[in-house]
């Protein structure tokens, strides 16, 4: 069972070959790892939820703006004043004009946030957001990790079924030569001739199909592994019988799909407290710095006659007093939202409760189902071997040698679908306890 299988498959031999390898599952997952797009396109969710980290922490560095303005004023608003104050005591009010035909006006304005509770709940979140997107993207990992392996152990399953039905094959058109030698000599049938044609020939369709199978899978395996369809792909096809059930270590709350869970509701409890703040004062400090020009003849723009500077420094509080009930429906929003995350953890919890306790029940049985079966094909091999030596000898008829040869592959599909089934209950297990990442690729 040590057999390498090579296969060959495409047409474009140039391309296939700059990508070619052999494979064992270990090796298999680490390049899909590297090279798979999907996983590729969710590694960069990771790298937005930092730079989100950045620009939410932004809010709390200080803040610098230029400004300018120029302005053409065609009618210059005036302002009353009393007759008296200019002269004119005769006349109660006066109507004086205030301001020039044009107005310049450019500086720097900054600020710098001094304390604001809802920022620094923000901050905190988007940091949460980036161990949320930590989780999702090994979530990916894991289900990319479990679909090599799956396809992996499809491609040793139809690897050793083409072994088998080969070696059938070959049995049987040794049988058929015998039964032609007998049939020549007039003592078999031609009935039963032909009967013995169509069972070798039904051997060769079968072994045409399953070879026909393993090239469709290998083509998926080549896609999960980020490679072209055309690519030759060695694979090492050997079938082991796994890992006992107490090397497979791990817990329900190791798992990232109950850890994102978790991850889910602590965000969601610092949104609505962050909601919350904002109803909290904020203080913040300002520095003006302006460069003003006052003139009514554009040739005056820049005569420092006309022109002035100032500046500012001061601090500001902001205190919300109503927004409409917007805050208070924003929150019962996030607390039903809460709710919900909180719920679905609870069934997440039970879920994975039901699988551990399933894949641990499966293993345990197939492990059994390999031990019978292997038992079974042992036993079936000397019947077969048995009723060959007689059919030859004339003692043993014809069906009873088919029989035996149908109980033989039979026996054998059921063992290899015995280990097969066993390997995938063991990377059921890690996917149920939460260590496909760690323990199950360090055990390969």
């Amino acid at each position: 069972m040590g057999l390498i299988l090579f296969v060959v498959f495409g047409s474009v031999a140039e391309m296939a070959s700059a990508q070619s390898g052999s494979y064992d599952i270990r090796s298999a997952i680490q390049t899909a790892i590297s090279n798979n797009y999907s996983l590729k396109a969710d590694s960069l969710n990771l790298r937005m939820a930092d730079e989100k980290k950045k620009e939410v922490k932004a809010g709390y560095l200080p803040q610098a703006n230029f400004t300018t303005q120029s302005e053409y004023n065609p009618a210059i608003a005036s302002q009353l004043l009393p007759g008296s104050v200019i002269g004119q005591p005769n006349k109660d009010y006066v109507g004086v004009k205030f301001g020039t035909r044009y107005n310049m006006r450019a500086g720097v304005e900054v600020t710098q946030a001094l304390y604001r509770k809802d920022l620094k709940l923000q901050v905190k979140n988007a940091a949460l957001q980036k161990g949320i997107e930590s989780s999702k993207f090994n979530l990916s990992k894991e289900e990319l990790v479990y679909q090599v392996a799956t396809s992996f152990y499809s491609l040793q399953a139809y690897a050793e079924m083409l072994r088998t039905n080969n070696r059938d094959y070959s049995n049987m058109k040794g049988v058929l030569a015998i039964a032609q030698a007998q049939y020549d000599n007039g003592v078999l049938k031609k009935i039963d001739l032909q009967s013995l044609q169509i069972n070798v020939a039904n051997l060769l369709s079968n072994i045409q199909q399953l070879q026909t199978n393993y090239d469709e899978q290998l083509t998926r395996f080549n896609y999960l592994l980020g490679l072209p369809a055309a690519a030759k792909t060695v694979i090492a096809d050997t079938i082991t019988a796994g890992t006992s059930q107490a090397e497979i270590r791990g817990g329900i709350f190791q798992r990232e799909d109950i850890r994102l869970s978790r991850q889910l509701i602590e965000s969601k409890e610092v949104e609505m407290n962050a909601i919350r703040a904002e109803s909290k004062p904020s203080v913040n400090s300002y520095f003006r710095y302006y460069y003003n020009s006052q003139f009514n003849d554009p040739g005056k723009a820049f005569n420092g006659d006309y022109s002035y500077r100032s500046s500012t420094v001061g601090v500001t509080m902001t205190l919300p007093i109503l927004d409409g009930n917007r805050r208070k429906s924003r929150v019962n929003t996030a607390r039903l939202q809460l709710e919900q995350l909180k719920l679905q953890d609870n069934q997440k919890l039970e879920q994975a409760h039901m699988e551990q306790a399933s894949a641990a029940l499966t293993f345990g049985n197939n492990q059994e189902q390999v031990a019978i079966t292997r038992h079974n094909l042992a036993l079936a091999m000397d019947v077969f071997t048995a009723r060959r030596e007689l059919y030859a000898q004339g003692v043993s008829s014809l069906m009873e040698l088919l029989e035996a040869e149908k109980e033989l592959s039979n026996a054998d599909n059921l063992h290899i679908q015995a280990l097969i089934d066993l390997q995938t209950a063991r990377l059921d297990m890690h996917k149920a306890n939460g260590s496909l990442l760690t323990d199950f690729i360090n055990t390969l």
